[in-house]
């Protein structure tokens, strides 16, 4: 299960039709599966952040951290516009993610605004000196028809 969360949506209509000013950064942050993230979450507040070493990482908006490429953005066979986010490499010890989010950049770390999810397919536990790759994370934008 992947998507945009409905404040995600707003923000990136906003940024591009209004000229909102877009974060600094955005972090991506594992979570539980306790509460499920939807495209109701609002801030990383209402989720189960792990809270051991290693669970964020600060991304720029960049063609690095968002590499960028005609194969990287236009897929036409299914008629939707695609974001790759570079692999994420995060230090054990993790217990329990299910979830990586996206959020914005606020100061008060539990009232960033959650952008996008991913699912991690199934609970994950890392020992500490080890880590979890996450690779393939794709903001996907497709009309339904």
């Amino acid at each position: 299960m992947a998507g945009f969360t409905n404040r995600g949506k707003a923000k990136l209509l906003r940024a591009f039709f209004q000229s909102e000013t877009a974060p600094t950064y955005v972090y991506a942050y594992l979570v539980t599966n306790s509460p499920l993230p939807t495209a109701d979450t609002a801030t990383l507040d209402d989720l189960t952040e792990i809270s051991e070493t290693g669970r964020e990482i600060q991304l720029s908006l960049d063609d690095t951290d968002f590499p960028t490429s005609v194969a990287n953005s236009i897929d036409n066979d299914d008629d939707k516009g695609i974001m790759q986010i570079k692999d994420l490499t995060f230090s054990g010890a993790i217990t329990a993610a299910s979830y990586v989010v996206l959020t914005d950049d606020d100061s008060t770390e539990a009232d960033r605004v959650v952008y996008a999810y991913w699912s991690l397919g199934s609970i994950r536990t890392i020992d500490g000196g080890d880590t979890l790759i996450v690779s393939d994370l794709q903001l996907n934008l497709l009309e339904p028809e």
